[in-house]
């Protein structure tokens, strides 16, 4: 008897201490998932007050204002430094960061705002919104600037209602003039110092004649706004010799002993043979060289030929591309 009350006791008392060891797991995973609700809540606040200390750096707004030049600041798009072009002003308007960092990455459907998030990496798009959302006299950041979680600024029009820029619309490329402009000797950045098309032109960079069967929109983009080289042949390289002079461009071939090297610090390029004792640092890099002020050295309508010559090498092309094919 005394033997049978012995193992009920146990049996009560194991069955206890199971019930308290499932009750302090249950309340330690409890605790730790709270605790990491909690961590992430408080790493998104200081991301989120980090970004808004960051839009107001004067640095981060002038690379910003560097971005804004060749792809914004033009006078089809929001004109020289924000004040307004064939697009509304934009700098001085109070637009809210949140919404600025959406709509350039997005853009606005309909409209010749254009989305930016497949050609900008996340930090260049907040560049732009610091350099935007800046005071337009000083082109530091403004004291009374919005923060990120104000609530969102009415949508931002973007094509002009006059009846210039709705007859632009219609603006269409001539392939003629777009090859003229692709061959122009008396233009040195003129696409041909580094590009071929069809065989002809220089053979820096890829030929420009596979392209045809791109939208006009990505061709368009690639034009004004240079992406990254996917292909290592035309990453730029930069030497930096013992004497102190550096060169910067495409590598062509290299030795033993040398690089020969497509110098493009000034268009067109000179090509350089380059003794390797002569080399302090070397290094690659997948940034382009091509220029990036096209969109501010050609007008709307020589942007809407070249793309139109560019995408002439595909048979299905008939017609020249408008501004309505950019959209």
């Amino acid at each position: 008897m005394n033997t049978e009350r012995l193992i009920c006791a146990r049996l009560l008392i194991s069955g206890h201490l199971r019930r308290c060891m499932i009750l302090v797991y249950v309340v330690v995973i409890a605790f730790a998932t709270l605790a990491g609700r909690y961590l992430q809540l408080a790493a998104f606040a200081s991301s989120g007050v980090q970004r808004e200390e960051k839009l107001k750096d004067p640095q981060f707004i002038a690379e910003g204002a560097k971005l804004f030049a060749p792809s914004c600041g033009n006078a089809y798009c929001h004109g020289t430094g924000g004040v307004g072009g064939g697009a509304p002003r934009v700098l001085g308007k109070g637009l809210d960061s949140a919404y600025l960092f959406k709509t350039i990455s997005n853009g606005i459907p309909g409209t010749g705002m254009l989305s930016f998030e497949s050609e900008l990496s996340e930090e260049k798009i907040w560049k732009l919104v610091a350099f935007i959302m800046s005071d337009p006299k000083t082109g530091t950041a403004k004291s009374d600037a919005p923060v990120a979680d104000k609530p969102a600024s009415p949508s931002l029009p973007v094509v002009a209602k006059s009846p210039d820029a709705i007859a632009g619309l219609s603006m269409a490329g001539d392939v003629r003039a777009g090859k003229a402009l692709f061959f122009d000797s008396a233009q040195a950045k003129s696409c041909h110092s580094c590009h071929s098309f069809a065989g002809e032109g220089t053979p820096i960079a890829p030929d420009l004649s596979k392209l045809g069967t791109r939208s006009a929109r990505e061709l368009f983009l690639n034009v004004i706004l240079p992406n990254e080289n996917k292909d290592s042949r035309y990453w730029t390289i930069s030497l930096t010799l013992r004497n102190g002079d550096k060169i910067i461009g495409v590598k062509k071939e290299e030795d033993a002993e040398s690089i020969r090297v497509y110098d493009t610090t000034e268009l067109p390029a000179v090509l350089r043979t380059v003794q390797k004792a002569h080399v302090a640092k070397a290094e690659s890099s997948s940034d382009s060289v091509m220029p990036k002020d096209y969109a501010a050295t050609y007008t709307m309508k020589q942007l809407l030929d070249l793309v139109t010559f560019l995408k002439s090498s595909d048979p299905k092309t008939k017609a020249g591309v408008t501004l309505k094919d950019l959209f």
